[in-house]
């Protein structure tokens, strides 16, 4: 495993952290995940590209709205950071093993993230969360013992240098 390979993985988890964050907040506002851009809780201006860069912006701006100079919640960088570190340490465990078990490892540690993050918050588990994940739980738990998942994470694993 390569340290460029760990960066992106990190990187990756960075993203999608900040997409975790949008989640929350527009899970809680009703707004539409999908659609729309992102703005500031307070002024409500819609933020640039380089407003968004996950860590890098909350640090450059220190911690504070470019255009209101409003404090943003320290959750955002710590959310982001949370699911980079969450990804990494999965992606080093897992991802010799199965390439759908880290996508899966990574799908259920994202939404746990989001109803941890949410219920702290707002003292309530968001059953547009909840459902989703105990479907997915579910349904990888089912077609793990499907013959074909199991002849490939063989061949996978045989894969492995020694």
């Amino acid at each position: 495993m390569t340290v460029l390979m760990l960066f992106f993985v990190f990187l990756f988890g960075l993203v999608v952290g900040s997409f975790l964050n949008a989640l929350i907040y527009r899970l809680e506002n009703g707004d539409s995940v999908l659609r729309g851009r992102s703005y500031c809780p307070h002024c409500k201006h819609t933020l640039t590209w380089y407003d968004l860069i996950p860590l890098a912006s909350f640090a450059i701006l220190g911690g504070r709205c470019r255009y209101c100079k409003q404090r943003i919640s320290l959750q955002y960088p710590l959310v982001e950071l949370a699911t980079a570190i969450l990804f990494l340490v999965i992606f080093k465990e897992f991802s010799s093993f199965f390439i759908f078990q880290t996508l899966y490892l990574w799908t259920v540690a994202s939404l746990l993230i989001v109803l941890f993050v949410y219920d702290l918050r707002h003292y309530i588990l968001p059953d547009k969360i909840l459902l989703p994940a105990i479907g997915i739980v579910f349904l990888y738990r089912v077609f793990e013992f499907w013959p074909v998942l199991r002849f490939f994470e063989a061949w996978s694993r045989a894969q492995q240098p020694s």
